[in-house]
């Protein structure tokens, strides 16, 4: 179904908008979201894929729901949502626990990093990759990330003075 030739004033719209959501998730974006059913079909969307995210306006009063339900289906998601909002931490959280690599989404600058560093190892280890080395709580994310997976080991620098700890 091609969402894009059919009215946005068809009485069906709002059925086919579904319909066409679950088949691609990509059509979202031909769904103008001043639409009645705009916030149920964006969940939808988000449901088949939470890449659908990027479609859905940051202003819209359930985008912060919308973003919950897209991390803790796919961490990855993270990355579609912007780093100012007030629930990012709550997000990043979620994201993390689904998905350690998510890390890469989350700013190295924010307060409670460290905290998201460690479940994100211990969800996996090599999210560690993530994870700046000058940080000071480093040693303990890194020790944490190769228990989870040995293989993290690779992303701690040789050259620290606490290498041997890991060998």
């Amino acid at each position: 179904m091609v969402l894009e030739h059919v009215p946005n004033n068809h009485p069906d719209f709002g059925e086919l908008a579904r319909i066409a959501v679950q088949q691609n998730a990509w059509a979202l974006k031909h769904v103008p979201t001043d639409h009645a059913d705009y916030g149920e079909i964006a969940k939808v969307a988000v449901q088949h894929y939470t890449g659908a995210l990027e479609y859905v306006p940051t202003d819209r009063a359930d985008f912060g729901e919308l973003a919950k339900l897209a991390v803790q289906r796919s961490g990855y998601a993270l990355e579609y949502v912007p780093k100012n909002r007030p629930d990012i931490g709550e997000l990043a959280k979620l994201a993390v626990q689904q998905n350690g690599y998510a890390l890469g989404a989350v700013p190295k600058n924010r307060a409670d990093f460290g905290e998201l560093a460690k479940l994100a190892v211990q969800n996996r280890g090599q999210a560690l990759q993530f994870v700046p080395t000058n940080r000071d709580d480093y040693f303990e994310i890194a020790k944490l990330a190769v228990l989870q997976d040995g293989d993290a080991l690779e992303y701690v620098p040789k050259d620290r003075a606490d290498y041997g700890a890991f060998a």
